[in-house]
């Protein structure tokens, strides 16, 4: 016979493996929620909003390459200029998943 202790482990064991795996952030959606009112959808800052805020094209190859991606995450945490700050809005998960859509944003360079 199991203790009550072990029981309770066991049974806690049971429920955990028994949960879904947590979905994987959508970055593409949270760019769409907090970014592209400024930025646009496709990240090329052609908005009303982004004009008048001065917002960054982030589809930019010039920007894509000489912007690192601390730089991008602090940009999303502390929120440069009239743009918010996320740190305590989104979750570190949910920042990697924003920074990894950003960087699909990138136009290609011309040949």
């Amino acid at each position: 016979m199991l203790s009550k202790a072990l029981q309770g482990g066991v049974l806690t064991a049971l429920l955990l493996a028994s949960l879904p795996a947590s979905a994987q952030v959508d970055g593409q959606q949270l760019f769409q929620q907090h970014c592209s009112k400024c930025h646009g959808a496709n990240g090329n800052a052609h908005t009303l909003r982004g004009w008048l805020l001065f917002a960054q094209n982030l589809s930019k190859p010039k920007w894509q390459a000489n912007t690192t991606d601390d730089e991008i995450l602090h940009a999303i945490q502390q929120g440069p200029g009239a743009m918010p700050a996320y740190a305590e809005k989104l979750s570190s998960e949910e920042q990697q998943a924003l920074l990894k859509h950003l960087r699909s944003l990138a136009k290609p360079t011309p040949e």
